[in-house]
């Protein structure tokens, strides 16, 4: 069987012009395609398998013409649902006998789309339904839809397949590996514990130190550890660094890591030095808001536990650059948080930073609390489909739209400007403290990282604005004077800034085109309906999906009136998540309805609640339609139910 794998993307997009700007990178793409390497290290022997990633290879159907392929897997990211939808309508005109199927964490907006030309969708972890379909193809017989059971044993997972993209691996600023997914932490725009779960599943430390060291042996010098929360479980963290320092120093030249954490790694310094000396270059924390009201808002809880100014200026003491991911438009953000969030980015020296608008992606339970709210506008411009990072798809409650657009095009230019910048790239080298124990290069490395300098200071000399050259060349004096380690880490500092200096520049005119268009055609900024029916496949079940829920949160708390309200807000968010494509009641469905369940409840104790009553095992006669009817009122009212 011959099968093709694809990784959306384009060849004009933002991120790859920019990356391919500058020269000295060699790069075409920021990040490794992980999800489409890792479907095919899970085919078994016999198969024919290619991968095409668009942001190196260019669009699939240039590639499709004159081919003969069985199976078309698309990898479909939230952030580019219309593209993906574009190349399966591509591949469907091109090879009409071949099976599409798509999977990937942007699955869920499929929802409201056509799917015409997609034949099968994969729900969740593939790791047990991407053989079991390829089996189900061979027999003749497969299904539209797979769907996860289990959470995949880790341990058993093999490790993407690189090597069937060899030759382009060095087109790639950092080349990904997994360690963990799932992540304790549920924050309100985020859906990563439907996915993956809580509790974080971890791969073995041998497994993990393998792949880092066959990256090496292919020359890769950047590796990006993409999981949720790296840091998720603290023990295994510091048991794979200890090991993973070990290794790296081992190396000629050691590897140069990046990975997402969050902010409470500032409260434990044997963490952050094992950091430091696995030569972790920057580290990605969601910041999200400088507002305390916002982080409720957005169940961003443990943000509120720590200083954050000072949790980020001890991080960057151990010279790790803190890449800073913030949100803008939460309904406690009204016109002054423009101005405190560059307040806070100063104060804290944040050099590399995200700063978006808050979007609520399809599916999630922003999304359904928002739309219930008729705060969910249709955008009916295709420019802007996905660019949800740029353009926002809510009403925000304390802005307009073209307030919060304005005043993010107007920070983006002020945050970035290079003078700023400079300032506080300089503080960030003055603050640093803590000399990490990593290797220097060997000879060898020297040589081939003389040739690179060579290219940096000639890029740096006669091809960018002389208010950049100017600010490098002054953190280049600034970081010799102080402690000669960090020059590498300066040229990192400032090629990230230079990337985000660019991609602001872009953001801003896109930001401008959309005011005027949105001012020029309030017709077309349409609000969705607000009424989100209760699927009929949910009330046919009602009974066994309100009896587990009923269940689960007795355990809780034995006030009925607690127990009611509680199993409405969970059933609710069940369906908004899950009704509509529920079908039959199985075992993943079950364990979703106990998820809903727990992050209602998350917040009460078992045993909270004056006992007032000893509640039955199972629910009393009438609750199924007591419970039906307060749906039908909470679907239309969401914010009477649940708390």
């Amino acid at each position: 069987m011959k099968i093709l794998l694809i990784s959306p993307g384009s060849y004009d997009d933002i991120d790859s012009q920019i990356t391919r700007s500058i020269p000295y990178l060699f790069a075409k793409a920021i990040f490794s395609p992980h999800a489409i390497a890792s479907v095919a290290a899970l085919t078994p022997a016999g198969h024919e398998v290619e991968i095409h990633d668009e942001y190196i290879r260019g669009p699939a159907e240039l590639v499709l013409e004159g081919k003969s392929v069985d199976v078309i897997g698309i990898s479909v990211t939230s952030n580019q649902v219309k593209h993906c939808l574009d190349i399966a309508s591509h591949c469907k005109r091109l090879m009409p006998d071949a099976v599409l199927v798509v999977g990937g964490i942007g699955v869920e907006n499929l929802i409201h789309q056509n799917q015409e030309y997609i034949d099968v969708i994969f729900y969740g972890e593939v790791e047990d339904t991407w053989p079991q379909f390829l089996k189900d193809y061979q027999k003749g017989s497969f299904h539209s839809e797979y769907k996860s059971f289990t959470k995949p044993d880790l341990t058993k997972v093999p490790p993407p397949a690189w090597e069937l993209i060899r030759e382009d691996i060095s087109l790639y600023n950092a080349v990904s590996v997994q360690t963990t997914r799932g992540c304790p932490f549920d924050c309100s725009f985020c859906d990563v514990i439907y996915t993956y779960g809580r509790i974080p599943r971890s791969k073995t430390i041998d497994q993990v130190l393998l792949e880092i060291r066959n990256l090496y042996e292919m020359n890769v010098q950047m590796v990006f550890i993409a999981d949720d929360n790296f840091a998720g479980n603290k023990k295994y963290t510091k048991e794979l660094l200890v090991q993973l320092a070990e290794m790296n120093n081992s190396f000629t030249s050691p590897v140069g890591f990046i990975t997402q954490l969050d902010i409470t790694i500032a409260q434990d310094e044997e963490l952050l030095t094992l950091l430091a000396n696995c030569n972790f270059m920057a580290v990605m924390i969601g910041i999200e808001s400088v507002n305390d009201a916002s982080l409720i808002d957005l169940n961003k809880q443990q943000n509120l536990r720590v200083s954050l100014p000072e949790a980020i200026q001890t991080i960057q003491s151990y010279g790790i650059v803190v890449l800073a991911h913030m949100i803008i438009g939460a309904d406690s953000d009204d016109l002054t948080v423009f101005q405190k969030t560059a307040d806070f980015v100063n104060e804290a020296n944040v050099i590399h930073h995200f700063c978006h608008p808050l979007s609520a992606p399809p599916g999630t339970k922003m999304w359904y609390d928002l739309k219930r709210q008729g705060r969910i506008v249709s955008l009916d411009n295709d420019e802007i489909s996905d660019k949800l990072d740029i353009i926002s798809n809510i009403i925000p409650r304390q802005m307009t739209r073209i307030e919060l657009f304005e005043g993010l095009a107007d920070y983006w230019e002020k945050i970035y400007d290079p003078q700023v910048f400079m300032e506080r790239a300089i503080a960030f080298i003055q603050g640093i403290t803590k000399k990490p124990d990593v290797r220097a290069p060997g000879l060898k490395t020297l040589m081939k990282r003389r040739r690179m300098l060579s290219r940096v200071f000639t890029f740096f000399i006669f091809d960018v604005e002389k208010e950049h050259r100017k600010v490098f060349f002054t953190l280049l004096r600034t970081a010799k004077s102080k402690m000669s380690f960090l020059m590498p880490k300066i040229i990192y500092l400032y090629t990230s800034y230079l990337m985000d200096y660019k991609r602001s520049r872009h953001d801003i005119q896109v930001a401008r085109d959309y005011i005027r268009w949105e001012k020029e055609h309030p017709d077309k900024i349409t609000v969705e309906s607000t009424h989100i029916p209760i699927p009929d496949t949910i009330r046919f079940n009602a009974k066994e999906i309100l009896s587990i829920a009923y269940d689960r949160i007795r355990a809780r708390t034995s006030d009925k009136e607690l127990v009611c309200q509680y199993v409405v807000g969970s059933v609710l968010d069940y369906s908004d998540r899950f009704g509509e494509r529920f079908s039959t009641m199985d075992d993943i469905q079950k364990e979703q309805i106990r998820l809903s369940c727990d992050r209602i409840t998350e917040h009460l104790f078992v045993g909270d609640g004056e006992r007032k009553e000893l509640l039955p095992e199972n629910p009393p006669p009438g609750f199924t339609r007591e419970i039906l009817d307060a749906l039908d009122r909470a679907a239309r009212h969401k914010s009477v139910y649940v708390m």
